[in-house]
């Protein structure tokens, strides 16, 4: 790819030596706007196919974060930063004497059963839920922290994802590394022609796109570096009247 720009701007991306040189347009202007939003679109869908690491913030809430922990309250607002929002939670957790200890994120029913609101239940969190407000996320706790918490532990850190910001600016670059945002070229020329009902070209950029998505993909493999594990087969079988003779099934 003939972009040297570092990192890649949106105009590198759409321009005559991105999208443009894979579609037959040589110059930076004819029908821009049909570039950008397939390139937006390609963004959103290949960048948003996996909670991989580029998606990945981290945000501690201590005495003096903003939104602060407070003795009592059970319920924090999700972190806001310019271009990266709130998505999803990745993992709730705090450390004591060095060890981290989750705080589990559970679904709406579980988490009622397992809540606590009297002010006298005020301790170290448990369990925690995702809600929405009508301005904001909230990770709500089983019960409020209290003051020997902040004291104590002083931090509850929230590792989440954040959805993708469209790229509204030729200036605007991407969350991803060089060699993935060079990826979007192929795949949003592909979609490009198809919004110019050129089939031809649809048909030519076919195999390259789903290379691009692939390029992707492959991340959700490589990120822990480790296979996939066996587990044993005496943890399925139950109680039997023999002694199960090996140690993995075979499907």
């Amino acid at each position: 790819m003939a972009i040297h720009t570092d990192p890649i701007d949106r105009i590198s991306l759409t321009g005559l030596d991105g999208m443009g040189r894979v579609v037959g347009i040589r110059d930076n202007t004819t029908d821009i706007n049909g570039r950008i939003n397939a390139l937006n679109e390609a963004y959103s869908e290949l960048a948003g196919l996996i909670k991989a690491y580029w998606r990945r913030r981290s945000f501690d809430y201590t005495g003096s974060s903003t939104p602060a922990l407070v003795a009592g309250t059970r319920a924090y607002n999700t972190p806001t930063t310019s271009g990266a929002v709130f998505d999803s939670v990745g993992r709730l957790y705090y450390r004591q004497s060095g060890a981290p200890i989750d705080v589990p994120v559970l679904g709406d029913s579980e988490w009622i059963e397992k809540s606590a609101t009297r002010t006298a239940d005020n301790g170290y969190p448990e369990y925690a839920r995702l809600v929405r407000t009508s301005s904001a996320y909230q990770i709500e706790l089983n019960r409020g922290v209290n003051q020997a918490f902040i004291d104590s532990v002083t931090t509850l850190t929230l590792e989440y994802h954040i959805s993708l910001a469209p790229l509204a600016n030729d200036t605007d670059t991407t969350i991803l590394p060089r060699d993935l945002a060079l990826q979007l070229i192929p795949y949003a020329a592909w979609i490009y022609a198809f919004t110019q009902s050129d089939w031809p070209l649809v048909d030519r950029l076919e195999k390259r796109a789903r290379e691009a998505r692939a390029f992707f993909l492959r991340h959700d493999l490589t990120r822990t570096g480790r296979p996939r594990q066996l587990r044993p087969s005496h943890s399925y079988t139950g109680i039997a009247p023999r002694r199960v003779a090996r140690d993995y099934t075979r499907t």
